[in-house]
């Protein structure tokens, strides 16, 4: 083989592998491509859940705040309608007391007046 032959084989051999580092190297660049698209594709869907739970969240959060709102006003509705049935009961307390207090006394007088009598009939 002549020096011209093997200077002719090496480049020949050098422009294989050179095309073949080509190859290699666009499929590379593909497939990172590729992959990149599918992060991207993924970070889309997880952004999008992630607006779903925010979201379903911030309604939960209203519902339970509207929910509240409603328990505290039926609780002070409760707590108006008990002070009533308390002043009520104290006021009834108060008559059955004023009952009780002008029944002693005609009972009283009542006695009295029987003594009286049986003092003067006899």
């Amino acid at each position: 083989m002549t020096d011209q032959e093997f200077r002719n084989m090496l480049l020949d051999t050098l422009t294989d592998i050179k095309e073949q580092g080509k190859e290699r190297y666009d499929r590379l660049e593909k497939r990172l491509d590729v992959m990149e698209a599918q992060r991207k594709e993924d970070n889309d869907r997880l952004e999008k859940r992630l607006d779903a739970i925010e979201s379903q969240a911030k309604e939960n959060s209203d519902r339970l705040e509207k929910r509240l709102d409603v328990i505290e006003s039926r609780v002070g509705g409760l707590e108006r309608d008990v002070g009533w049935i308390k002043g009520k009961l104290e006021g009834k307390q108060e008559g059955s007391s004023r009952i009780l207090t002008v029944f002693t006394t005609s009972a009283a007088v009542a006695a009295v007046i029987i003594a009286l009598i049986a003092l003067f009939t006899s």
